[in-house]
């Protein structure tokens, strides 16, 4: 999976427009991940370590939106895949809560952020690095920097506390793992469509080069 993931980053990071819209879709994450803290466990006034979380996933929200612009020149409207995103993080936030109830026999808000925030937070430490290896932007590659030291000053907290609450109930961390990677092959798969098409198409639109002959003769 690893060799995919980085394949598929280094691809869509030959384009400025394409790593733009792909840092605009990395946005959108965030913001979803934010907004389901500030629906759930901090839809009043939370905990210092909530509290912190959100701040960092928003901060990340603003910093990817930035650099997008950065990247393209100008704010931009347009993702990359956003929709596949999107399904992933609804389908593994749902999925993982249904998984989880039937265990606890009832809904627990709070092990349900703990889940979802752990599967995400062990995803972006894979995704995060090798993106800052496959992109040739120096300000993509520093913010990711920031971004990786961030998400693993509170990942350990969170997950070892996710691992205490499923193993009282009797549940696996692995089995909720092992349930995000189905989920994010298949975001992977139809990101790979994507810039496959793309870059396809672009290809298409290349002029074919003109040797000197044929020059003349069209003089």
């Amino acid at each position: 999976m690893r060799d995919r993931i980085l394949s598929v980053l280094r691809q869509l990071a030959q384009t400025p427009d394409m790593e733009a819209r792909w840092l605009h879709t990395i946005s959108l994450m965030e913001f979803i991940g934010a907004r389901k803290i500030s629906r759930t466990v901090a839809d009043r006034h939370p905990s210092l370590e909530v509290l912190n979380h959100l701040a960092d996933e928003t901060r990340h929200a603003f910093a990817f939106k930035r650099l997008s612009a950065e990247v393209a020149g100008a704010e931009i409207t347009t993702f990359l895949c956003p929709e596949a995103a999107g399904r992933y993080f609804q389908a593994l936030d749902h999925e993982l809560a249904t998984w989880a109830t039937g265990f606890t026999g009832g809904p627990d808000v709070y092990l349900h952020y703990l889940l979802t925030t752990t599967a995400i937070e062990r995803r972006a430490m894979v995704l995060y690095p090798l993106y800052k290896a496959a992109s040739r932007h120096p300000g993509v590659r520093e913010e990711l920097g920031r971004v990786v030291t961030e998400e693993q000053s509170h990942r350990r907290t969170i997950e070892d506390a996710c691992v205490a609450r499923l193993t009282a109930v009797g549940a696996s961390l692995e089995d909720a793992l092992a349930l995000e990677e189905r989920l994010f092959t298949a975001f992977i798969g139809e990101l790979e469509a994507t810039v496959a098409r793309e870059l396809g198409a672009q290809a298409a639109f290349v002029p074919a080069p003109v040797d000197a002959e044929t020059a003349r003769a069209g003089e």
